[in-house]
């Protein structure tokens, strides 16, 4: 009997043991990881309701990887009178819902679903979980708000008027039924054609249309109160007017001016709606907003900054008397009265076209006017914090401490905050350094538990991240940082694979994006440094226009490279390079003008900058109709990554010298690259790099993926890329890399029909 107590003893130290064990990261913790989105208090104080992002696993369909954040949300709520964890809104447990935002009280709530291929607006009763869903599309925007409560059982929102999904959707849904309905006609003998036009041949017509309902969540009628190619809706302090962004009036780039990124093929025009009357006036027909307007706090006058044919200047139109007024002609701002800027509100990654100048000038017009409420969200920041007896205490943002429980034996990597801005309630995320995290809400008294996130990766090992400091190519004092392999914090001698990614400057708090807690697809240290390699994230300033003669990737990359093999801990005689996007690019480049690096990985890549600036892209190619922004394109190249500073025709040897192909002679490192037939960078500028190598003869692979976009998402496709890389990268390296890392017990099954040929 003792003997037999001594086993079972002995077996439960094992298995606890074993429960413990630190393991590398793997791809399937990447594709198995959980985060959350929007946190929402209703006005009363109430309810808490969050968005959970499920696994990517659990998403209905895996290749629509840039629609992740409303494919894996599921909305949760929480009883901030009661007592518990979360649980979730609705019932029905399939992801695939975000929160739009509570009624006035918070009675009920708003919600958008995409399922199926149809997206649909919804009003729950948050009393008993009832929801009502309605058959209109609502339009798709994640910076600005598309709908507005005008009382608990009233709503306002902008939806789609056919049946075509909104065009920030369409851009990453499947092609494959507006390109059938196309070649079926053809095959039938019947029409199919796309026309574009320019000058005096210039279209505006054909577009989709959206409308502004109103909802009835009491009797689930609609009234259509408006119709336009409208973008945006802002609802007066009052309840009585709506100021809508029309997208409409097509225009040209300028030829003689660099464009921005963002320049919109269509104008962007207001209107106000008058809800009582119906009746509709545009103050400034001639003029365009290059920013948000704002009503003043008593409803009578509406301001925003008007720019009529490239002059901007404040305006602020008078609501009784339909009277618009020149505020300020000069570029000034008054304390005493409402400031407007021609970047407000515009989505931080669409102001590449924003200059220095523009981003300092404001205007001001004179009335009192209170900040419209963005998009409801949560804005995580970091918390200091310090372990006490019985678990974590965390600094309030508003001052005092919470003393949050924490009995588990990991180390902490971080502790993040948002304020929830009702009755002082804070969020607070607590990760631990494996990815795992726990989220809890803390008011008044003791914090509570929510949920647990990425329970898998409790055991994780993550990799050692060093600083590196180090003068740049320039002079100027940067911070890079080296990956090594789990527990290999003194390894010496190491194979090491550099991820540049030009004029990325890291600071010296090791990059988020390269944690274990985080989903990164595309050149994950992480994973390679699992796979037995050092990883160097370089910073890499750059100049604004690059010189004619070509810029000198190599030298740029140099300083680094030089302060990592300084550590010993890597092989000068085994580096390679990895870029992904404008990182393939650079990569591509330093393979043709150095032989320092023994293997070269392109993914997603642009190498002929001349190439690219003026293609339409799939979604524009179908659809010329929804606008040509002809703009976009150019803007990347010429005031964008590309750092051409002109249109090609006026710099032709510019855009040569510092393309890839035209160098293609000069590449003697072998290279593997990879692109995907939904990319917006175009697959074919892959292929021609290869050509260019196949055609001499050397060392080089093309993978394409197909049904993927800019970034590899599907859990088969994303296998077969690292292994592809780290394959490549180890045969190169002359190093017995481990495997990729995978717990094959998370691994779906492949239908026979997917198998690779």
């Amino acid at each position: 009997m003792r003997r037999l107590l001594c086993w079972l003893v002995a077996a439960i130290l094992i298995l606890q043991c074993a429960a413990v064990a630190a393991r590398p990261y793997s791809l399937d913790d990447l594709l198995r990881h959980e985060d959350t989105g929007r946190m929402l208090v209703d006005p009363g104080g109430r309810w808490l309701l969050f968005e959970k992002y499920e696994s990517h696993l659990a998403m209905q369909r895996q290749d629509r990887l840039s629609l992740g954040q409303i494919l894996r949300a599921r909305p949760y709520i929480v009883d901030l009178h009661g007592r518990g964890p979360a649980r979730p809104l609705l019932d029905d447990g399939q992801p695939g819902t975000i929160l739009l935002g509570f009624s006035p009280s918070g009675k009920r709530v708003a919600v958008a679903r995409l399922q199926d291929g149809a997206y649909r607006f919804g009003i729950v009763l948050l009393a008993s979980g009832a929801v009502q869903w309605w058959s209109y599309a609502p339009v798709h925007d994640g910076f600005h708000p598309v709908h507005s409560w005008l009382s608990d059982d009233r709503l306002l929102i902008l939806t789609q008027r056919d049946d075509r999904p909104a065009v920030r959707m369409a851009l990453d849904w499947p092609p494959e039924r507006p390109m059938r309905e196309r070649w079926d006609r053809t095959a039938a003998g019947a029409l199919a054609v796309s026309v574009s036009g320019s000058g005096r041949y210039l279209r505006d017509d054909g577009r989709s249309q959206q409308q502004l309902l109103m909802v009835d969540a009491v009797t689930g009628a609609t009234q259509a109160l408006a119709t336009g190619p409208f973008a945006q809706l802002q609802l007066s302090p009052d309840g009585k007017y709506v100021a809508l962004i029309k997208a409409d009036r097509a225009r040209q780039p300028s030829a003689d001016q660099m464009v921005g990124e963002d320049d919109s093929f269509y104008g962007r025009h207001l209107l106000l709606l008058d809800l009582a009357s119906g009746a509709q006036w545009e103050p400034c027909s001639e003029c365009s907003l290059p920013g948000d307007p704002r009503w003043s706090d008593d409803s009578a006058h509406i301001g925003f900054v008007a720019d009529r044919k490239g002059r901007r200047e404040a305006v602020m139109a008078n609501m009784a008397r339909h009277v618009v007024m020149s505020a300020s002609p000069s570029r000034s701002a008054s304390s005493d009265g409402c400031v407007l800027a021609p970047h407000q509100d515009v989505p931080v990654a669409a102001r590449a076209s924003v200059t220095p100048t523009d981003e300092r000038a404001s205007f001001s017009v004179p009335m009192p006017c209170t900040r419209p409420s963005a998009m409801p969200g949560t804005i995580w920041a970091a918390a200091p914090w310090r372990v006490g007896t019985g678990g974590v205490i965390v600094e309030r943002p508003t001052g005092g401490a919470i003393r949050i429980p924490w009995q588990r034996h990991e180390a902490i990597a971080s502790v993040q905050s948002s304020d929830m801005g009702k009755g002082g309630a804070v969020a607070l995320r607590i990760s631990a350094a494996s990815g795992r995290s726990d989220l809890f809400l803390a008011g008044e008294g003791q914090a509570r538990f929510l949920m647990a996130l990425n329970s898998v990766m409790r055991d994780v090992e993550p990799a050692i991240m060093q600083p590196l400091l180090h003068p740049s190519a320039d002079g100027s004092p940067v911070t890079s940082w080296l990956v090594l392999p789990p527990g290999e914090k003194e390894a010496k001698g190491l194979p090491m694979v550099v991820i540049p990614y030009p004029g990325q400057i890291y600071s010296d708090v090791a990059p988020a994006d390269q944690q274990v807690g985080r989903e990164r697809f595309y050149t994950n240290a992480q994973l390679l440094a699992a796979s037995g390699f050092t990883v160097l994230l370089p910073s890499i300033p750059m100049p604004r226009v690059l010189p004619d003669t070509g810029f000198d990737f190599p030298a740029a990359l140099a300083p680094a490279i030089e302060a990592a093999l300084a550590t010993g801990a890597c092989d000068p005689a085994r580096i390679a390079l990895w870029g992904h996007s404008y990182g393939a690019y650079s990569v591509a480049m330093a393979a043709a003008q150095s032989r320092r690096f023994r293997a070269v990985v392109a993914s997603a890549g642009i190498y002929d900058l001349a190439a690219t600036a003026g293609t339409f892209g799939r979604a524009m190619r179908l659809s010329p109709e929804e606008g040509l922004n002809v703009a976009a394109s150019y803007a990347w190249a010429e005031n964008g990554q590309g750092r051409m500073g002109v249109a090609p025709w006026k710099a032709p040897g510019r855009y040569i010298a510092n393309s890839p192909i035209y160098q293609a002679d000069r590449v003697n490192v072998p290279m593997l690259i990879i692109g995907a037939d939904r990319d917006f960078s175009p697959v074919e500028q892959g292929e021609q790099l290869f050509s260019a190598l196949f055609r001499q003869g050397k060392d080089a692979q093309l993978i394409t993926y197909w049904g993927e976009g800019h970034v590899i998402g599907s859990p088969a496709n994303l296998r077969d890329f690292y292994a592809r890389v780290i394959g490549f990268l180890a045969d190169n390296l002359a190093v017995k890399a481990r495997a990729v890392p995978v717990v094959a017990a998370a691994a779906p099954a492949i239908p026979a029909s997917s198998a690779r040929q």
